[in-house]
Parts: C-alpha cells; sequence; structure tokens
C-alpha cells in the first residue's frame, strides 16, 4: 500500500510541473532549476562570463545596469550578501535596502510578479522583491556586487541562480581624500609675491607638507599655506603647488587650480647726475642709486664757474678786493689790477725853513716891533729869491 501511495505521489507532482504549479521558490532550489535565470547559477566569474555571452541573459542585465565591462573585467566589484529582508549587505556594511529580483519563471506560491521583462529571443523574467522571491529555503545568497568609483552601490547578481539583484543605494562612507582647491597670489612688490594655498583633507586624510615650485628651478617644501618669495630676475614664472599628505597610505596632489603665472616685471631705471664724472644724464637702475656717488639734481653736474679777484671802487671812493664771477664783472667799478686798491700814502708836509740870525734881523725886528712882523718876513723872502 506503501508503495502505491509513493507513486501516486510522484505522478501527482509530475503533473504539477508539467501544469506550471510550482510550489517552491528559487531559493529552495538553489542547484540547477528552471526559476534561475541561469539554470545551474554563476559561481563564477568564468560561468558569469559565459552566461552573458547569451543574447537574453545580456538583455536582461542591460535592464538592471549590468554591463559587459563590470562581467569582463570586474571593475569595482565585491562578494557580498543579500537577504530577504530587502538589505544588501557587503564587508559588514548595508550597501542597498529595498532590493528586488528577478526569476524566470512565476511561482504559485508567490504574489502577482511586480513586473515583467521579454527580451529579443522570447524569455520572459518576473520581477519580485527578495522577500517574495526567497520563498522558502535560505533567506540570504552570496552575491557579486559592483560600486562606482565613489563606493555606492550599482547592482549586483545571486551566484546560485545568475538572478539580477538590485537596492537603493545608501549613502557610502567619505573615502580618504586628499585634494588642492586653489592658489591665490598676491603681488607685493615688483618681484615679491605672497602664494597662498587652499587645499582640502576629508575622510580621515591628512595634509603634512606644501611643495611650492617657483618656476625658477627653485622648490621649496614647508608646512605652512603660505609663503613669499622674490626673484632675482624679470621674467614669466609658472608657480605649481604640491599638496602632500596620506588617504590610505602616502600621496601627493597637485591641480590645475593650484597652478599660476607670474610676471616679473623689469627693475625701473632712473636717471640722475654721476657725481664722480660729472655726468648728466647717467641711467642707473633704482637699486643701484647710491648718495655717495649719484644726484638726482642735474645741476650737481655743472661744471663750478671760474671766479676772479677783483678791485671793487664805488662810488665816494671807496676801495677794496673781492672775489667775484667771471660773470659779474663790470669794468665800471671792478679793476684787475689789485694795486688800485692800495692806500695813497698821505704826503709828510715840508716844515718852513728856519730864519737866519744875522744882526740886520735883529735891527729890523726891534725897530718894527711884532706889529711889522709879516712886513719884514715877505721882505726877507723877497730878498733871498734875489740872491
Amino acid at each position: 500500500m506503501d508503495k502505491f501511495k509513493k507513486i501516486g505521489i510522484a505522478i501527482s507532482l509530475g503533473f504539477a510541473m508539467l501544469g506550471g504549479i510550482w510550489l517552491a521558490s528559487p531559493s529552495q532550489a538553489a542547484g540547477c532549476n528552471s526559476f534561475n535565470v541561469v539554470y545551474c547559477g554563476t559561481h563564477s566569474m568564468s560561468e558569469l562570463q559565459t552566461a552573458y555571452s547569451r543574447t537574453e541573459i545580456k538583455e536582461l542585465y542591460k535592464e538592471w545596469y549590468v554591463t559587459e565591462t563590470m562581467v569582463q573585467g570586474g571593475s569595482n566589484m565585491r562578494e557580498g550578501v543579500v537577504d530577504a529582508n530587502g538589505n544588501i549587505t557587503v564587508d559588514g556594511r548595508v550597501v542597498a535596502t529595498n532590493a528586488i529580483t528577478v526569476q524566470s519563471k512565476a511561482g504559485t506560491r508567490q504574489p502577482q510578479p511586480q513586473r515583467s521583462y521579454k527580451t529579443s529571443n522570447g524569455y520572459t523574467y518576473y520581477q519580485y522583491t527578495t522577500g517574495q522571491s526567497f520563498v522558502d529555503g535560505p533567506k540570504s545568497y552570496n552575491i557579486y556586487a559592483w560600486f562606482d568609483n565613489n563606493g555606492s552601490f550599482i547592482t549586483g547578481v545571486i551566484k546560485d541562480c545568475g538572478n539580477p539583484v538590485w537596492g537603493n543605494p545608501t549613502t557610502p562612507p567619505s573615502k580618504p581624500a586628499l585634494t588642492c582647491d586653489a592658489l591665490q597670489v598676491t603681488e607685493i612688490s615688483r618681484n615679491t609675491f605672497k602664494f597662498s594655498v587652499k587645499a582640502t583633507a576629508k575622510g580621515g586624510a591628512s595634509i603634512t607638507s606644501y611643495t611650492y615650485n617657483f618656476g625658477d628651478n627653485n622648490i621649496k617644501t614647508t608646512n605652512s599655506s603660505e609663503i613669499q618669495y622674490t626673484y632675482a630676475k624679470e621674467g614669466n614664472y609658472t608657480v605649481t603647488i604640491t599638496v602632500n599628505g596620506k588617504e590610505t597610505g602616502e600621496v601627493k596632489r597637485q591641480n590645475p587650480n593650484c597652478q599660476k603665472t607670474v610676471t616679473v616685471k623689469p627693475e625701473p631705471k632712473m636717471i640722475v647726475c654721476d657725481l664722480n664724472t660729472k655726468k648728466y644724464p647717467t641711467e642707473i637702475k633704482e637699486s643701484e642709486f647710491d648718495k655717495s656717488k649719484h644726484s638726482k639734481n642735474p645741476n650737481d653736474c655743472k661744471e663750478a664757474p671760474a671766479k676772479i679777484t677783483v678791485c671793487v671802487i664805488e662810488e665816494g671812493g671807496k676801495k677794496y678786493t673781492k672775489e667775484i664771477k667771471k660773470e659779474e664783472f663790470n669794468e665800471k667799478i671792478h679793476k684787475t689790477n689789485l694795486d688800485e686798491c692800495k692806500e695813497t700814502p698821505t704826503p709828510t708836509p715840508t716844515p718852513s725853513p728856519e730864519l737866519p740870525k744875522t744882526g740886520a734881523s735883529d735891527a729890523i725886528m726891534s725897530a718894527l716891533g711884532l706889529g711889522g712882523l709879516t712886513t719884514a718876513t715877505i721882505a726877507y723872502i723877497a730878498s733871498r729869491r734875489q740872491m
């Protein structure tokens, strides 16, 4: 009797399968079965690549953002787990939620599919949430998961069945990142500039130093984000900044925003009087100016006017010597003969001759007395002239 019961069950089960009545989910038959998008699954990358070569699989995967580059190169691919609660977990972090998947058949114990996909080869696939798909058996399955360069989940494929899986990506944690954002240049003087660097370290990254390449074969590394530099020669110089630091390891970061060209103008020149040579104009650089050698006053380069000493004779007869410029000479009052300014000596008066003492004079003087002195004198002088 038991034998016939077993046979009956087997026959009933066979008819149920032929009629499309399937009482299990894909998870219940994790091996090779017709509910799987890939009959025996994709347990290795080579099996995934083989399955992807089929037109219907390629078309289906395209709807779920799986590209040939992902399948062939495995770029940014890691293995993880998807569960019946709709969570996709990779490396201990939930990278997506509300996960959905597709299967090649719609099970009788499952609700109405959310939607269906039909390929050009006539294959039809049915979409469910993972909770609706994983009806019996395991509640989670291993998957291939792909990520973008920012660490955000893109899509996945369940390894046991080849069914694509997708969920709402969660925000990935910030990656350590170091960037050089901007370079500001401030002109201090003709050939001196201040360079200010703006850099960002996030996600655990850190800045250790800044390398300044001034474009004139001089390079300096310092921990300061500002530096002042003086160029020795005129010209155009391209300044490049490198930000040194750590992300997951030591890194060096450059950016076109951290590169600028500065122009050092020629040093201004000036016209001076060369005090040594008395040459004017003499052109020199401003930095060469020396008060002991140069003068900004052009008159300092004129020859000193020639001077002469003359005798000055003023009205009234006042005389004296004086040094004058040649162009000041006036012949009316100036004499080149300095002797003319010498004082004329005052003549010494000649004393009157003493009258001779004779007897005649005595007799006259006595006779005439003092009242006739003048007449006697005149008579005397007259008598002397006649002698």
